[in-house]
Parts: C-alpha cells; sequence; structure tokens
C-alpha cells in the first residue's frame, strides 16, 4: 500500500479488529476455544512484528517501525503466558518489557543522537519489574523504593553513557533522595537529616549558575595565513642593478595577512 490514505485506512482496521478480539478474550466469550484462541492471535501478533521488522530492514530510516514490532512481540508472549499458569501481574510486565526493549533497540541504532531513548526504556523496565515483584513483595514502601530508586537509576546511566547530559544527575539525585526518604523508617536518626534534601537541589542550582558563568570565550581561528614569501636571490654574473625576478611561489599570489572576514570564530557546543 503506497498510498499514505489506504496505509491509514488499514492500519486503522487492524487495530480495531485486535480490540475487538481482545475485548472478546477479555470478556471470556473465546474461553471455550482456549488455548487454541491464544495461539492464533500470537502467532498473528509474531507475523505483524515479522512485517514490521522486515520494513525497518529495506528502509533503516523509519527506525520508529522497530517500536510497534516489539510491542507486539510482547502481546504474543502475553496470550502465550496466559496459557500457563503465570500470575497476572507478570503479564502486565511483560507488556512494558516490550515496550522496553523497543525503545532500547532506538537507542542501540544511533547512541550518539538517540540518547534519549534511554529515559523511556529504562522508565518502562523499571516499571515492569515493580509490577512483576509486586507479586512477591506486598510492602507499599517497598514498592516505592524500587520505583522511585530504579528511576533515579535511569537518570544515573544517562550520565554515566554520555557525560555531556550532565543535567541528567539533577533529576536522578532527586528521586534517588526521594527514594531514601521512603526506605527511612519512622523516628530513626537519619529522618531529621533527610528533611534537608532541599538543598540539593540548592547545590544544583549552584553549579548549574557557575557551569554557565564560566563559559570560555570563542576560539578564533585564521584559515587563510601564509608564511612571508621569498626574496629571489640575485643570479651569480648578472648585474646588481638589474630587478631580481619574482619567485614562482611569488608569482601565484602569495601574501602575508589574512583577507578581511576570514578569521573565524569557534563557536561552543551548545550542550557544554
Amino acid at each position: 500500500m503506497s498510498d499514505p490514505r489506504l496505509r491509514s485506512v488499514g492500519w486503522g482496521v487492524l487495530l480495531m479488529g485486535s480490540g475487538v478480539l481482545l475485548l472478546l478474550f477479555e470478556f471470556g466469550l473465546l474461553a471455550p476455544y482456549s488455548p487454541l484462541v491464544q495461539y492464533i492471535l500470537a502467532g498473528a501478533f509474531v507475523l505483524a512484528a515479522i512485517i514490521f521488522f522486515g520494513t525497518f530492514a529495506r528502509t533503516p530510516a523509519d527506525w520508529w517501525r522497530v517500536i510497534p514490532g516489539w510491542t507486539l512481540l510482547g502481546l504474543a508472549a502475553v496470550l502465550v503466558m496466559s496459557t500457563l499458569a503465570v500470575d497476572q501481574r507478570w503479564l502486565g510486565a511483560t507488556v512494558f518489557f516490550g515496550l522496553a526493549l523497543a525503545f532500547t533497540h532506538v537507542y542501540l541504532l544511533d547512541r550518539g543522537s538517540r540518547w534519549w531513548a534511554l529515559i523511556p526504556g529504562g522508565f518502562l523496565l523499571v516499571l515492569g519489574l515493580v509490577i512483576g515483584v509486586s507479586a512477591w513483595i506486598p510492602s507499599i514502601n517497598m514498592l516505592a523504593l524500587l520505583l522511585f530508586g530504579g528511576l533515579g537509576a535511569v537518570f544515573f546511566l544517562l550520565f554515566l553513557l554520555h557525560r555531556r547530559q550532565w543535567w541528567a544527575v539533577i533529576p536522578g539525585g532527586v528521586l534517588i533522595v526521594f527514594a531514601a526518604l521512603i526506605a527511612a523508617p519512622e523516628g530513626s536518626e537519619t529522618s531529621p537529616l533527610l528533611r534537608w534534601w532541599p538543598l540539593l537541589l540548592v547545590l544544583a542550582g549552584i553549579v548549574v549558575a557557575i557551569r554557565g558563568g564560566r563559559r570560555t570565550r570563542p576560539e578564533r581561528l585564521e584559515v587563510n595565513a601564509a608564511r612571508p614569501a621569498k626574496r629571489a636571490q640575485p643570479q651569480p654574473g648578472k648585474a646588481s642593478g638589474a630587478a631580481p625576478l619574482p619567485s614562482a611561489r611569488g608569482a601565484l599570489g602569495e601574501y602575508t595577512q589574512p583577507a578581511p572576514g576570514a578569521t573565524i570564530e569557534v563557536l561552543p557546543d551548545p550542550d557544554d
């Protein structure tokens, strides 16, 4: 389907059909046909994922195709796991894992310019883990600790992999401190100290202000300066009063000073 309108209609019909099938499955109307229905739907999702990955391999510029591809694989895994004795919370976590793999794939395709994919990928991974381990950990405080601590770790991972994204330390530090506040028991000796955590924001503001005020002056680079032209040496046997012939290099119009407007400024990187 090369026509964008036909392609949009096709995707709309596919989404509507998938929604209807999932509703029938959710309300138990397809229970008499289980697990055959789950296997058929899982196979259809895998086939659709292969189509997405195949079109991406043909046109790598359409990197967004890997996102629905991994999402469909995650849904296929959920359908297969639903036929087994698996806790429903892990079924929901598997959907988040599929999305996390999608953004991880986007990041690995171009680590330099798509560093941003680490944030949604890491967040979805942490959310999936928290949903999954909630089947074993009933404590709300512990789950909150894992959630906020994991989200903070995502920002620190971004900073470790891309040092130019230094700003990631600020939200990462706030989330880690918030996780420590949740983990600290009431009435403990560390609780009064943790109440001073807003000072981290003050310190972060000072660092940002100092970093912005210490920007170096743009470097000037002369690109067309040349060495002084060599003077022609008088030939022996010729009259000393004869005018010296210009050198070959001088005949090419060699100059010793940069032309007007030929000095450029090396501008600093916006991320520095």
